[in-house]
């Protein structure tokens, strides 16, 4: 096998590779198989034909067609690994000649990002607070939670449990006819349709009332979306909450060792302060890495940034797809056009890329690296956390893959508290520290991958 490699700008190269018979003989063996057990040939049965009747029948080139469509994957990715082992993404193949066998290979190199004055990069933080409003809501959740239904005399109120009759009907045509529904008005309250509780409000016990609701064009019913439903409703029960006492009795039901109603508010605080400074860190964190991106300048493949593309377009049809909505139904929803959604997907792309390897990049120059010692401490912590899942996680580092995936995680997370030292004015001088080769990344989702088959046209 004849491989040059050829250096091709925006970090991609390109492998010519020139096969000779010897490079397909040691997937000839597993072609036989193949076309011999495919093969109806009287007098033999399947997998028994001798190679030199299927040389007669099929022709030597269509066995070595076969041979090569077997071995093509380990042919492209032997002529990666010898030379182009810095290469990222899943490469193009295309056949280039049959006389001789030639493929051209093209294969996005690791992307590059150039810095700009990332030392300068100052993000304000922003302290957390909690409104006493949001402290008094929980606790009015709290007490309504822990309050029993009481029936009223009364017309219906937003957050009354009422119990009704109920008939639908769609072009004249019955399509629900229901007694006792127990339903609970609110806004939040979209079944059987959107603005059905609206109508529901003000009405008396024993009171009949009819009114007409279109449904959504994407109704989950197709037989009635986009139609209107005229509903007759009548009420036959109204219930409200009596709320709890907020006292120091409602406060040790509550459970987890509440004595006082002092102690539940002070802990639902820390609970609602915990949470949102959590919130808050990750939106800081996401300020400092969008500063990073906008000084850094991404060198990379058109290819890889395609497969990245695909990835996020095919991880959002998947998503759609869990929810029985396809891509193209959600674009006419959001008022989308194909066009518009893939220059949105190219644009995240880009960023992702770019933000990826701006931190590889400042990893290295900041001298940031993990050592053995680092992932044995993290692996040690996780089983001290959950002892009794000690072999499951032993075993599920065990492996060199594994404890590659830690290394860069814990990488990124240090380069990232490095990056946020940076952004809050704290110690902006070089970190001291022997320089090492610096960690590999996670790329992106498109990085392992076979390569594309292509079959030569067979003659016979």
């Amino acid at each position: 096998m004849k491989v040059t490699r050829n250096e091709l700008p925006e970090r991609e190269i390109e492998l010519t590779v020139e096969l000779i018979d010897d490079d397909l003989d040691p997937f000839m063996d597993r072609a036989y198989q193949k076309v011999g057990q495919q093969a109806k040939i009287d007098g033999f049965r399947k997998g028994k034909v001798p190679k030199s009747i299927l040389n007669s029948y099929f022709g030597v080139e269509y066995i070595k067609n076969e041979a090569f469509n077997i071995g093509m994957p380990s042919i492209v990715q032997n002529a990666i690994v010898d030379n182009a082992d810095e290469s990222v993404g899943r490469p193009l193949v295309n056949i280039v000649s049959e006389d001789p066998l030639t493929l051209k290979i093209n294969i996005g190199l690791e992307p590059k990002v150039t810095l700009d004055a990332y030392r300068e990069i100052r993000v304000p933080k922003e302290p957390v607070t909690i409104p006493e409003e949001q402290i008094e809501a929980v606790i009015t959740d709290l007490r309504w939670a822990n309050s029993n239904w009481v029936p009223m005399e009364r017309p219906v109120a937003n957050d009354d449990q009422i119990t009704i009759d109920l008939i639908a009907k769609v072009e004249d045509k019955e399509v629900a006819n229901q007694t006792d529904v127990v339903y609970l008005v609110t806004e939040h309250n979209n079944r059987p349709v959107e603005g059905f509780h609206a109508y529901l409000l003000d009405m008396v016990l024993n009171d009949t009332k009819t009114f007409t609701i279109p449904f959504p064009e994407e109704y989950e019913d197709k037989e009635v979306a986009g139609k209107e439903c005229e509903f007759t409703v009548t009420l036959k029960d109204v219930k409200a909450k009596d709320l709890a006492e907020l006292d120091d009795e409602f406060a040790k039901g509550i459970g987890d060792g509440f004595e006082t109603v002092a102690e539940l508010r002070e802990q639902i605080k820390n609970n609602l302060f915990e949470n949102a400074n959590t919130t808050a860190q990750r939106e800081y964190e996401n300020k400092i890495l969008e500063e990073l991106k906008n000084r850094s300048t991404l060198e990379a493949s058109q290819i890889l940034i395609d497969q990245e593309t695909q990835a996020i377009i095919d991880n959002q049809a998947e998503t759609l797809k869990q929810n029985k909505v396809n891509l193209e139904q959600y674009l006419s929803i959001i008022g989308k056009q194909p066009e518009e959604f893939q220059e949105e997907a190219r644009q995240s792309a880009t960023d992702r890329l770019t933000t990826t390897y701006a931190l590889e990049t400042l990893a290295e120059l900041e001298g940031i690296t993990i050592t053995d010692e680092d992932l044995e401490k993290e692996i040690s912590d996780a089983i001290e956390a959950s002892e009794d899942r000690k072999e499951e996680i032993e075993k599920t580092f065990s492996t060199e893959d594994s404890r590659s995936n830690l290394r860069n995680m814990l990488s990124r997370r240090k380069t990232l508290e490095r990056l946020i030292e940076i952004a809050e004015g704290e110690n902006t001088s070089s970190k001291k520290g022997t320089k090492t080769v610096k960690p590999k990344t996670t790329k992106p989702k498109t990085t392992k991958a076979k390569a594309t088959k292509a079959k030569p046209k067979s003659s016979k």
